[in-house]
């Protein structure tokens, strides 16, 4: 995953729509940045757990899925190696494992931030792909059965950059967060990146209308490791939320401030939206995750750079699904 204007290595990243969180499962290696998620988790009311045998990027090859009222944990992983490690890996998750051999997508496990999945008012899960995994000749039939969603469901969405959440973020359906590209300098290659942003984003407007959702442009996105857009979204019972991203704070002040637009730029649309549809979500919490600071940069905002991910890319979402509807 990268954050930058470059398409660039590949990462593996999954997310959810805004749902209440169970827990948030993280690898200690990160010492501040889990400080950091714990005091928000005592705040929010979900668990943080910690482990040493949490991958740095813990979404790399993992997702939680709930069909039929069964909790399991599907891994994209070697099942030679995989099943070593069975024991272990059903202790600290509490839950069942199955075990998908890397690059075998015939069963249907999608790569990557490049989906979402979520419920309707209904009940009826939906799901988002990101459509350059139309490359592999996605397997319908196996996406519907593994993750519990009608085909008629699942939309495929171009993203601006390499995997779909570096450019959108669902906050609770039918509303999706999607990044409005900016200029980022006056080169010829930033402008040609910049072309091609604003070509998907346009397309992905069009796309998640048509798919029945209502995409919110909000400036999300500002290069440099910065990206608001690349977060976790806690959905509380009375349909307000928690939104969990990247800090840009650091000794630069003109990165700084984009921390402090964005905020003021969420709340603005989502009160109204409210005042249009008394159903849509309101904004109960936003916190922003720094780590340690290294001058002109943080330890998020240098991850993000490296292409290595932000917050929604270091946890591994669990949902709770007894009181998700």
């Amino acid at each position: 995953m990268k954050i930058t204007n470059n398409i660039a290595t590949k990462q593996i990243f999954k997310g959810y729509d805004a749902a209440p969180l169970k827990a948030l499962h993280i690898s200690s290696y990160w010492t501040k940045i889990g400080d950091e998620l714990e005091n928000i988790a005592n705040k929010e009311n979900f668990e943080l757990e910690k482990s040493d045998f949490n991958e740095t990027h813990n979404q790399d090859s993992k997702a939680i899925v709930n069909n039929n009222g069964n909790t399991r944990l599907i891994y994209h992983q070697n099942a030679h190696i995989g099943e070593m490690f069975r024991p272990m890996i059903e202790k600290q998750y509490r839950m069942p494992v199955d075990f998908f051999n890397m690059f075998d997508f015939s069963k249907g496990f999608i790569q990557g931030g490049n989906f979402f999945l979520g419920k309707k008012q209904t009940g009826e899960k939906w799901m988002l792909i990101g459509s350059s995994e139309s490359i592999f000749s996605l397997p319908m039939k196996s996406i519907s059965k593994l993750y519990g969603v009608k085909e008629e469901n699942i939309f495929l969405i171009d993203q601006q950059d390499y995997h779909l959440d570096l450019s959108i973020r669902p906050i609770g359906y039918p509303y999706v967060l999607i990044n409005e590209p900016q200029p980022t300098s006056k080169n010829k290659k930033a402008n040609n990146a910049h072309n091609f942003q604003l070509l998907a984003y346009k397309k992905a407007l069009h796309q998640l209308k048509n798919a029945g959702f209502h995409p919110i442009s909000i400036k999300g996105v500002y290069g440099y490791g910065v990206n608001f857009i690349n977060a976790v979204v806690n959905k509380h019972q009375d349909g307000s939320i928690t939104y969990i991203t990247n800090s840009s704070k650091c000794d630069d002040k003109n990165l700084s401030k984009y921390q402090d637009l964005f905020e003021k730029e969420l709340k603005s649309k989502l009160q109204n939206i409210k005042k249009l549809d008394p159903s849509a979500p309101t904004l109960r919490n936003i916190y922003f995750i720094r780590g340690e600071s290294y001058g002109k940069t943080n330890e998020v905002m240098e991850n993000l750079i490296e292409g290595a991910g932000g917050v929604h890319c270091m946890c591994l979402e669990e949902p709770d699904f007894d009181i998700w509807v």
